[in-house]
């Protein structure tokens, strides 16, 4: 068990000079963002006890890394005491200091009246260990700096005295965590055996029968602890695979280490050996192997469309003549993207059998894993899909790949140890040590293939060893390997380290240079010794790329750099990738932002120089936002939001504006979470900033977007008094797209709270503002609000005229908004006229136009839209044949929440047919998959009806 115990200190000095009930609430809102930290990090808050803080962790859940989460929550609290610090000095004038203390051993666990805590000895040395340490530090017990010294940088301390220990205390001050695991296994020169892994390749072997015999996707997730050997069971199932009469096309994606804030890396990984794109590329090559490829495909629906879609994850931009869906849409165009990726990975499996090889997703951003359950359950094809994950995957995912026929889960235990011996034996090279080594390497390796490898080459390295001498940990085996280098060697696989798991020889040459070495020569000592492997292939034009034979030689080697040559090295392998990118930084603009970044936190901490690190946080804070737009781009929103807090955290320091920009960027990614709150006040931070400097344009939007929030949160009067305040700091200025789109939201807000009177004047005022810049779509959008305001208070009339000039605009300016405003003229002709024939016309150009650009959400929901017609007339032959491609574009797409719209026609269908079972079976499905569909609330009235539905069946079938 390891305990935390937290104190704030300066709490009397604050208290002197401030209202009790203030002082009160500012401790208690610290001590909750303290206890933030710990359940970010797995950990219970056990207590507050006045201005103290202790946390437990290990009970009454436990972890194998407890005392390292409970030491990066530790630094997680100064951290986030720097940040309420920040806050308090500049509305209060006051701040606190933090001391922590962590201690690990053993404790009494339990009930103490009605609540669980924990207490013994542990807890009282926790408790003074952080009596003993200088405010602003994290100062540990033995234990707990033992069990946590491979990922946590320590300041050994004098021992300390302590109150109730007879004997002085040693203790060790925290100073930071090593950076972030790096990336998985590759292929070696020098392999073992497959020991104790026959019945989990024959059982992924079986399963790749069945996903050709039976042309459907299945997902195998192959789970286990790092070194356990799944990249090694992968590489034998290649190998089988390969010795098939028909083998399949393999493609693999890796998962960065810092993976969660790069979108869609490992997909990219597949499109580009897909394609044959390289990072030298020019953006027209690029492009141009992007659209050939997708052609040759054949893909289902618009291949330049497709192809456009794709490009973008790639950082490439489509020519101008590519239709696209709407931007603006992002919900809309994550779906567009799903479809596309889809359509070419279906494509490529009905071209031969495909297996798609995903390694290490549990460093996959959310949106990543997204992909590859869609793609798992609605591909049409033979698709193997492998994945290659921790056990961390299922804390962030409980429930991946659970649940479904299309799923395996395989998890990957330690050998046993009769297994370990066989590996060991026949690794051990005839002439070093003797039979007796075997068991105690054994021993010492715990089952984990790797350790027990890697035991074996430190034996052999050092020319034989006794068995008691060897490390107890693979962190200390791997750095005892590495310390056996070559000098030179040792610095090449370090500064390697900082690239990433894979690295290119070009980024090398500058350490060779230095030193006046051959680097060709040194690369190929280190493929021999083991540490490094050739890689499957290179990215980047004419550069060998290599790789770390094994995800902990890298971790290792990048510990033993200090922080400042870590964060000039993260900034010179920035620089390279920057360099070798030329005009399509974009598709590397998150790895970028992930150097750049590290570069500057690093050299914050290693206390650089003021100048040069001012030079390198501002390159930083360029790419972070950067990489905070491509993700908002594809959906990502999670991911967005850690970029634009990351650039905001560099921007105070330099650039205010640049500070307000990515804060009301944030506020967007905020708000398509959910977080509303944040949202607002991450804007309202930005309205200061935009007030001092009298943008009354960016002051007016935020206005708005502070309005959005509110409307979200249901407070419908701060919603419009919001939009008003905008609309008064332009109204008397000049025209401006700001003005309209104030006016277009606030018509909608007082049409949803029924002042039809103010909508209508609303609107009038955007169309005028619109016409005058020119703005067709904006005046398109107008046009329709009035249309539909007009439908409600009853005048048909002028509801049809603006609609119909909504669509006649819309014609001029966008595609995608032209199948929005058909969609809206047919609902109102269908529903307020019952003008069931100019319905019928306007649904079915809106329909031919969906088809010509692709626009498949807007094809389901169109086809939905004829079904109900025809419902109207009778015309069974249609409604059927409506709702089955509604069914069939929905599930060729994976727009699961869509499907709503065809099983209420089915259902419809089966009760005319009196067959109320089913009928019922389909409503309650509708009702179902309604739930999942985030669609626009007007065309979700018809299917609601489907709880009416469901109980007439019922009452139908009654006896």
């Amino acid at each position: 068990m390891t305990v935390v115990f937290a104190d704030l200190s300066g709490y009397t000095a604050v208290a002197e000079r401030m209202d009790p009930e203030a002082v009160k609430g500012l401790v208690e809102r610290c001590l909750r963002r303290l206890g933030d930290e710990v359940e970010r990090y797995g950990g219970t808050v056990d207590k507050y006890i006045g201005d103290n803080v202790m946390a437990i962790f290990g009970a009454p859940v436990a972890h194998e890394d407890d005392a390292e989460r409970a030491v990066r929550a530790a630094l997680g609290m100064q951290d986030a005491m720097a940040g309420i610090n920040a806050g308090l000095d500049e509305t209060h004038g006051v701040t606190f200091a933090l001391r922590v203390g962590v201690n690990t051993g053993e404790v009494l666990a339990g009930a103490v009246g009605r609540d669980y805590t924990v207490i013994g000895d542990t807890v009282n040395v926790a408790a003074r260990l952080q009596t003993a340490g200088r405010p602003g530090s994290v100062t540990v017990g033995e234990r707990t700096y033992r069990a946590t010294r491979h990922a946590v940088e320590y300041r050994p301390l004098e021992p300390l005295e302590l109150k109730g220990k007879a004997d002085r205390v040693s203790a060790w001050e925290a100073v930071g965590v090593v950076a972030a695991q790096p990336a998985g296994r590759v292929l070696g020169r020098s392999e073992a055996p497959l020991v104790g892994r026959r019945e989990e390749l024959r059982l992924i072997t079986s399963l790749y029968g069945r996903v050709v015999s039976e042309r459907r996707p299945h997902l195998v997730t192959v789970i286990g602890q790092a070194g356990v050997g799944k990249s090694r069971l992968t590489r034998e199932l290649e190998r089988e695979l390969e010795r098939r009469p028909n083998p399949p096309t393999v493609r693999q994606g890796r998962c960065l280490p810092y993976g969660s804030s790069i979108v869609f890396w490992a997909l990219g990984e597949v499109l580009r050996a897909e394609c044959g794109i390289v990072d030298s590329d020019p953006a027209d090559v690029a492009w141009s192997k992007m659209a050939k490829k997708v052609e040759m495909l054949a893909c289902d629906g618009d291949p330049k469309r497709m192809a456009a879609l794709m490009a973008r994850l790639l950082g490439i931009e489509a020519p101008p003549d590519v239709p696209m869906p709407d931007m603006h849409d992002a919900q809309r165009m994550r779906e567009s993207f799903f479809a596309a990726v889809q359509s070419a990975i279906e494509a490529m499996a009905r071209r031969n059998p495909l297996v798609l090889v995903f390694e290490d997703i549990h460093w996959a951003d959310q949106g990543m894993l997204d992909l590859i359950e869609h793609l798992g359950q609605w591909v049409r094809g033979p698709l193997l899909i492998l994945c290659l994950a921790r056990d961390e995957l299922l804390e962030r995912r409980p429930g991946w790949g659970g649940g479904r026929r299309g799923a395996t889960s395989i998890f990957l235990e330690p050998l046993s140890p009769a297994e370990t011996r066989d590996l060991i034996a026949a690794l051990l090279p005839a002439d070093v040590g003797d039979e007796a080594l075997v068991p105690v390497v054994a021993e010492r390796a715990g089952g984990n293939p790797f350790f027990a490898e890697e035991m074996v080459r430190l034996v052999a390295d050092e020319g034989g060893s006794n068995g008691g001498q060897l490390p107890d940990t693979v962190q200390a085996l791997l750095a005892a390997r590495l310390d056996l280098l070559d000098p030179f060697e040792r610095r090449l696989v370090q500064h390697a380290s900082v690239v990433g798991r894979t690295f290119w020889q070009g980024s090398l040459t500058g350490v060779a240079e230095g030193e006046g070495r051959d680097l060709s020569q040194a690369l190929a000592a280190l493929q021999e010794k083991d540490i490094v492997v050739p890689g499957e292939g290179s990215r980047l034009a004419g550069e060998p790329e290599l790789a770390f034979k094994h995800v902990l030689i890298r971790d290792v080697a990048y510990g033993m750099l200090p922080k400042s040559v870590r964060a000039h090295k993260h900034f010179e392998v920035g620089s390279f990738v920057e360099e070798r990118a030329g005009d399509r930084t974009d598709e590397v603009v998150a790895l970028l932002a992930e150097h750049f970044g590290r570069a500057a936190a690093l050299g914050r901490e290693a206390t650089l120089d003021a100048s040069e690190l001012e030079r390198i946080e501002r390159k930083a804070l360029h790419y972070l936002e950067a990489a905070g737009d491509a993700a908002m781009t594809f959906y990502s929103n999670r991911e967005a939001f850690v970029h634009y807090e990351a650039a905001r955290d560099l921007a105070r320091r330099h650039d205010p504006e640049a500070l307000a920009r990515a804060g009301e960027k944030q506020g967007d990614a905020a708000l398509r979470l959910g977080r509303v709150d944040a949202a607002i006040d991450v804007w309202e931070e930005c309205l200061e900033h935009h007030r001092m400097h009298e943008n009354l344009e960016r002051l007016a939007d935020l206005h708005r977007k502070i309005g959005s929030g509110y409307w979200h949160k249901g407070d419908r009067r701060a919603a419009i008094e919001h939009h008003q305040k905008g609309i008064n700091l332009l109204k008397d200025g000049p025209p401006c797209l700001e003005l309209v789109r104030l006016y277009e939201e606030a018509a909608w807000l007082y049409m949803q709270t029924g002042d039809n009177m103010l909508a209508i004047y609303a609107s009038e005022k955007a169309l005028r503002l619109a016409e005058r810049l020119g703005e067709t779509r904006a005046a398109s959008r107008a046009h329709g609000i009035f249309g539909r305001v007009f439908g409600r208070i009853g005048d048909m009339a002028k509801a049809r005229e603006n609609l119909e000039r909504a669509v006649e605009l819309a014609r001029g300016s966008d595609q995608s908004e032209t199948i929005l405003a058909l969609l809206a003229l047919g609902q109102h002709l269908e529903v307020s006229e019952a003008d069931y024939e100019q319905a019928q016309s306007a649904y079915a150009d809106a329909l031919a136009l969906a088809e010509e650009i692709g626009d498949v959400p807007s094809q389901v929901e169109l086809h939905a839209a004829l079904g109900w017609l025809a419902l109207y007339r009778a015309d069974w032959d249609a409604v059927k044949e409506s709702s089955e491609a509604s069914a069939r574009l929905s599930e060729q797409q994976g727009l699961a929440g869509k499907l709503c719209l065809s099983y209420v026609l089915r259902g419809l269908l089966r009760w005319r047919d009196g067959d109320w079972d089913e009928a019922e079976r389909l409503f309650r499905r509708a009702m179902s998959w309604q739930s999942r569909w985030a669609g626009p609330r007007r065309r979700l009235r018809r299917y609601s009806g489907s709880r009416w539905c469901c109980a007439t069946a019922a009452i139908s079938r009654a006896p």
